[in-house]
């Protein structure tokens, strides 16, 4: 599909909305907004579709098809316009929907056709010039407010996954329906081709299986009916020569049936998702080498699954650019299960993986929230296997970690048994829906644990959980089944309220070094305003209270919260 002819609902339709309306567009903008549909239907932008919406005259949406040999190429970008009531006279507002390594999502772009420069807004500007400037500015590196930085690769894998993406927004299919139909239709294609070659993989293989094992049947046969032959004739040959030709013939046999059983067992364990790391860094490696890992401060265990391309290309261009230090001081790793993903996803996963090498496959698990305790430990023994570490921060992908004030914190409270978070001790098991503990029987309430958000072990402690996995009861909590593992040894509970690490966030305050429950957007902005005001809210608020630990009292009642405290 080249460029943007898409038919939309007649213009009485559209533009049923009234003029003139109290807080509604004005006559004049009204007009103007007709003349311009009419002239980009007339004369469409290369590479560029644009249609308001058919509520609302003043919201417009568009969709740039990256342009060919530059790295959004094959992607579809989806954004909104939104017009002021008085337009042509001030600029419109410009978003990007659509992650695509260029522009912050769901934020205000500065461009000098935006409302951030209305001193040098022309009037006479149309809906086409104002979408083609955006493409212009798209395919530029400059920077501005509500840009990112980020590789060309990130930017090819985010084209890719933008297809699927834009399908999920209803407004799109709706507006640009036969785009959608189109990658629809491509998306499919691409998924039987793909099932297409697995199966002809498959095919092959097996025919080549049974042709080999064919060729050693015979070969045993002729062999056998030789040895028959032999000793037939044993009373013809001196007793030396016949027992020399039957030992090598025995050889012979032993070493082709020895070949036959590697090549059928090869075919068993040919098909078996297999770790797609492209260096060392994700080979597991025995305890006992652990001297010759690489070393590092802090491992990071991001947790991800396969559809989180997304959300782990903001990781890597947000909070995690927010230490200078090297791979010493930190080292990062997305672990996420590969057993029963389709081909597609291993694809996918590999791609990716080849570009940052930053990917862990789990390969003898399945990602669900039933395996997630499962998926924590083999996580931790993955990471354990791979670098020589002091301290493991274990952290959702949801959650923001300010990384250069948390190394610093670390580096405070450094403690071989450290177990450090934002702690409970007086949560009450589940007992019904899709987090009831109907194996918990240790005691009435949960043991003390480190919410799940973002906790730290040390490094003696990941190795202890590691050495004894086999004889560790998982329950389906995975923060929980570690403050099991760990109760009744001598580790150092630390509770810190600068971890915002519950089940839902307590609201933005700037002394957090880990916030819970963000998405990509929010990612974003807590990113951009640490990067330009030096916080990490633009706004603190407060959404219910935290607490203080209080060791003195049993830890049924270790946790009240003070609605009128200015703890974090």
């Amino acid at each position: 599909m080249g460029v943007a002819s898409i038919v939309y609902k007649g213009p009485r339709e559209i533009f049923s909305q009234s003029a003139g309306t109290m807080g509604g567009p004005s006559v004049t903008a009204v007009s103007r907004l007709k003349k311009d549909y009419a002239k980009l239907m007339k004369d469409p932008v290369p590479f560029v579709m644009a249609a308001p919406l058919h509520s609302n005259i003043l919201e417009w949406h568009y969709v740039i098809k990256g342009a060919p040999q530059t790295p959004y190429e094959g992607g579809f970008y989806h954004g909104k316009l939104i017009f002021p009531p008085d337009f042509p006279f001030k600029p419109p507002s410009i978003f990007m929907l659509t992650p695509s390594g260029r522009f912050q999502t769901n934020t205000r772009l500065c461009l000098s056709i935006s409302d951030f420069h209305p001193d040098t807004w022309n009037p006479a500007w149309t809906v086409s010039t104002i979408i083609t400037g955006l493409l212009s500015f798209m395919n530029d590196t400059a920077p501005t407010l509500g840009s990112i930085t980020s590789s060309d690769a990130e930017k090819r894998i985010l084209a890719r996954k933008s297809r699927e993406f834009n399908l999920k927004d209803r407004i799109f299919c709706e507006l640009f329906g036969d785009l959608a139909k189109q990658i629809r239709e491509e998306l499919a294609e691409e998924r039987n081709k793909l099932l297409s070659e697995e199966n002809v993989i498959d095919e092959t293989a097996s025919q080549r299986r049974s042709g080999e094992e064919g060729e050693y049947a015979t070969l045993t046969y002729n062999l056998v009916v030789l040895a028959g032959v032999v000793m037939a004739s044993r009373s013809f040959m001196p007793a030396r020569i016949l027992i020399l030709f039957c030992g090598c013939l025995i050889c012979i046999i032993c070493t082709i049936t020895l070949s036959l059983t590697c090549i059928c067992g090869g075919q068993f364990t040919s098909g078996r998702p297999r770790n797609l790391a492209s260096s060392d860094m994700h080979k597991q490696q025995g305890v006992e080498g652990v001297s010759d890992l690489p070393s590092t401060y802090l491992a990071i265990v991001i947790m991800s699954s396969a559809g989180d391309a997304v959300l782990r290309t903001v990781i890597r261009n947000t909070w995690l650019k927010l230490s200078s230090k090297g791979k010493t001081t930190f080292r990062y790793a997305f672990p996420i299960g590969t057993e029963n993903l389709s081909l597609i996803f291993k694809e996918r996963l590999k791609e990716e993986n080849n570009l940052f090498n930053d990917l862990i496959f789990l390969e003898d698990l399945t990602d669900t929230y039933q395996n997630l305790t499962k998926k924590s430990l083999l996580s931790m023994q993955a990471i354990h296997n791979m670098y020589k570490f002091e301290f493991l921060l274990k952290v959702d992908s949801d959650s923001f970690v300010r990384l250069g004030a948390f190394l610093k914190a670390l580096k405070d409270i450094a403690d071989p048994n450290l177990y450090w978070g934002f702690l409970d001790g007086r949560a009450r098991p589940k007992r019904r829906g899709q987090w009831a503990e109907r194996d918990w029987i240790l005691c009435d309430r949960y043991v003390p644990y480190q919410l799940g958000g973002g906790y730290v072990l040390s490094y003696k402690l990941v190795d202890f959980l590691v050495r004894n996995k086999d004889l560790l009861k998982f329950y389906k909590n995975e923060d929980v089944s570690v403050g099991a593992w760990l109760a009744g040894l001598s580790v150092r509970y630390v509770h810190d309220p600068r971890f915002d690490t519950e089940f839902r966030s307590r609201g933005c305050n700037n002394q957090y070094i880990v916030t819970h429950k963000q998405t990509p957007e929010s990612l974003n902005k807590l990113y951009a305003s640490i990067v330009n005001t030096g916080k990490l809210c633009e706004k603190e608020y407060r959404i219910h209270p935290s607490y203080v630990y209080d060791w003195s009292v049993p830890p049924s009642m270790c946790c009240s919260r003070q609605n009128d405290s200015d703890i974090p």
